[in-house]
């Protein structure tokens, strides 16, 4: 579960996660992680949580020998947070950067505030055959 920074304070984490396996169970979302509480909540702004979720996707990509895929609601953040996974993965530049090649710092999905942004299914390689996909958001009646 994205944007776990705009939670309450109050509101525990266990609580939290707890409720989303909850609601996912009401909907019949079945998924291989969800025995033994593979629920994670994770920030894309504060990368709180973010390398968890990604040892924990690459270790069960590896069991089942399959790929990962962000699946979610619309404008959940899905895009972003992929972003802030690759931005992990690249090398920060070294020295000053010319404005003409700020570009290379951004992430490498558009994102945008309105929903239905992201289109079609983007293949991100992870390495070693596995790959991350981006997903259009669902829209959740």
């Amino acid at each position: 579960a994205n944007k776990a920074d705009l939670m309450p304070s109050k509101m525990g984490k266990q609580r939290v996660e707890n409720w989303v396996r909850r609601e996912l169970e009401y909907m019949g979302v079945q998924s291989i992680a969800n025995i033994g509480g593979a629920v994670r909540l994770v920030s894309c702004k504060t990368g709180q949580g973010v390398a968890e979720m990604m040892e924990k996707a690459r270790e069960l990509a590896e069991e089942v020998n399959g790929d990962v895929y962000v699946v979610g609601a619309a404008n959940a953040g899905k895009s972003t947070l992929i972003n802030y996974i690759l931005s992990r993965d690249r090398e920060k530049p070294v020295g000053k950067i010319r404005a003409g090649n700020r570009n290379q710092l951004k992430g490498a999905l558009t994102t945008s505030p309105l929903p239905g942004t992201t289109l079609k299914f983007i293949k991100i390689d992870l390495g070693e055959g596995k790959s991350l996909y981006d997903t259009p958001g669902l829209l959740v009646p």
